[in-house]
């Protein structure tokens, strides 16, 4: 049998009385700490804990063990293992992936459920989770930074919170590695330089989660800013990008987290692409279209049948201009799109084929 345990975010004091009860009757214990941060003294207490238990087998895994899995999944055929995690052990893919190879392989399975620490952290920031959009961890590596800021403008369109976890991990040397929230601030200013939908700016407000659950806990609100002159010292450190906030939240955050301005609103000044869109046609189809009606009008012998596609071509890009106060983006952009087509077209006609009427169709 292999069964999941999750200690919470507390270490061994998080610990259950029915993940101790399985503890004491499991064969062979693994303790991970890749997925999140287990201290070196949580360790410890927990290894000196679980050996106490009739001499049981305690073994500390690293990443690779626990990602091929054979030997766990082999042991647990004919043994009780226990796999040890910090928070919540299905939150981590790496355990749901071992979780279904283990039902494949006929393993009896079961979960024991600690405090998560992405759910802990959204509290006690005083926000509340259904708000909560796209999970997104930013890594180390410069790329990582497009695919959050991606994210974060998905979020925003919708109102909603992203939350930005960071890279963690232990190395070879034992040396732990926590991607510092400077540099995450930084890399998604770099991005909006690039892609410019005016997401990411110095007045955005965010929210700094740090050590969620320990005794250091520090949580720091306010204008990047404001954020970017911080240290924030030993991670696990997490970052919460806010959408619109609810009035609640709002005095949550005054009240729960170290504020170093008022929350505000970073969606009051978001430029949707649709938005976009339609900002850099409507000026310059309705440029097109006067300058051929211009042209057509000016002839003796000018072709009434472009005059009036003329008519209907404005007739979609004030289309476009309603949908859009309207709130109804798709239809604001095909309407614009029709007219961008339409005007390309008579644009051919009016220039390549000059007055001569012969070169139109009847119904055109």
């Amino acid at each position: 049998m292999l069964t999941f345990i999750g200690i919470g975010i507390y270490g061994i004091s998080g610990l259950s009385q029915k993940a101790a009860a399985i503890l004491a009757n499991c064969d062979l214990i693994y303790i991970e700490r890749f997925t999140s941060s287990i201290s070196n003294d949580d360790l410890q207490n927990l290894t000196s804990l679980f050996s106490s238990y009739n001499n049981k087998q305690v073994i500390p895994v690293k990443r690779w063990f626990v990602e091929d899995g054979r030997e766990i999944l082999q042991e647990a055929k004919d043994r009780n293992v226990a796999l040890i995690s910090y928070g919540d052990p299905m939150i981590a893919t790496t355990f749901m992936e071992l979780r279904l190879r283990a039902i494949d392989r006929n393993v009896k399975v079961e979960v024991v459920y600690g405090a998560s620490g992405v759910t802990s952290l959204i509290s006690e920031c005083g926000l509340q989770i259904y708000k909560i959009g796209k999970i997104v961890t930013m890594m180390e590596e410069s790329h990582s930074a497009i695919s959050v800021y991606n994210s974060i403008t998905i979020d925003l369109q919708l109102k909603c919170h992203t939350l930005i976890l960071t890279e963690y991990r232990s190395n070879e040397d034992q040396s732990i590695f926590f991607l510092d929230p400077i540099q995450v601030i930084s890399r998604l200013l770099e991005v909006e330089k690039d892609l410019r939908y005016n997401i990411i700016t110095f007045d955005s407000f965010i929210i700094v989660a740090s050590r969620i659950g320990t005794k250091e806990q520090k949580i720091l609100s306010g204008k990047v800013s404001s954020l970017l002159g911080i240290e924030y010292g030993q991670g696990p450190h997490s970052i919460i990008f806010p959408g619109k906030l609810h009035f609640i939240e709002e005095e949550g955050i005054m009240k729960l987290t170290e504020t170093l301005d008022s929350p505000s609103d970073n969606t009051a000044y978001l430029d949707n692409i649709a938005s976009r869109m339609i900002k850099k046609y409507v000026p310059m189809v309705h440029d097109e279209i006067n300058q051929i009606r211009s042209r057509e009008t000016s002839r003796l012998d000018y072709n009434k049948k472009i005059v009036e596609m003329l008519d209907n071509a404005e007739y979609y890009v004030d289309d476009a201009i309603n949908f859009m106060d309207q709130g109804k983006n798709e239809l604001a952009v095909l309407s614009i799109g029709y007219a961008d087509g339409l005007v390309d077209c008579l644009k051919y006609v009016s220039q390549g084929k000059k007055a001569d009427k012969s070169n139109l169709s009847p119904n055109f």
